[in-house]
């Protein structure tokens, strides 16, 4: 992990994630408050960040199909693309951050988690996937549209669902309602809540991580 860790950190030197008129200028920020537009481009410590988790997840399992939901200004991606050699599809309200040069084709898709019909691009690209990251809305609507419309029956024989911002309330609706769905189809399933350095220096959130295999993260 610290390999991977110093890997993370060393890529995104250097880089000013998005510039300050086409933040004002998106609609929604891209997802970034003032305090974390203010931090975007300084380097995070080298505690856990759940790009490093995911990062180790794709490597060590070798998960083939990883779709983002709520991919922000690509800072996540970003380092995805580079450190591993997964195939990735994106998500998000926004168009594609044209400040980020990434080095590797993706497919991006734009939507509202939402609206039912913005899906239908996706789920034309007939793709079960074996790591998503939901990072989008983070209320019980937002996480069941997510879930109704496309991540249900999208899943890979061996998968592995990220949820960030793992809360009380989101994540008591996902042991509730979307955990008992899974084990009905898949039998026994491995969870895991840690708390992660985000997308800026030392702020911490935590993320609830589900499987249908045993993983580990070391």
């Amino acid at each position: 992990m610290n390999k991977i860790i110093e890997q993370n950190r060393n890529v995104c030197e250097n880089i000013n994630w998005i510039s300050e008129d086409i933040w004002e200028s998106s609609g929604d920020f891209y997802g970034l408050p003032r305090k974390c537009y203010n931090e975007i481009n300084n380097r995070l410590s080298n505690d856990l960040s759940y790009t490093d988790i995911i990062v180790f997840l794709i490597r060590k399992y070798e998960l083939k199909n990883y779709l983002e939901i709520g991919v922000s200004v690509l800072k996540n991606i970003y380092q995805v693309a580079h450190n591993t050699t997964t195939n990735i599809i994106a998500f998000d309200i926004n168009i594609k951050n044209p400040c980020v040069k990434l080095p590797r084709p993706l497919k991006y898709i734009k939507g509202n988690v939402m609206i039912k019909e913005d899906w239908e691009p996706l789920k034309a690209l007939n793709k079960n996937h074996s790591i998503i990251f939901s990072d989008a809305l983070h209320t019980n609507e937002g996480l069941n549209a997510e879930w109704e419309y496309y991540i249900k029956d999208h899943l890979a024989n061996n998968f592995i669902i990220i949820w960030d911002d793992a809360y009380t309330a989101p994540l008591n609706h996902i042991k509730n309602k979307f955990i008992p769905q899974l084990e009905r189809k898949y039998g026994k399933i491995y969870t895991k809540l840690i708390s992660v350095q985000e997308w800026i220096p030392n702020v911490y959130h935590p993320i609830f991580i589900v499987s249908n295999f045993s993983f580990v993260i070391e």
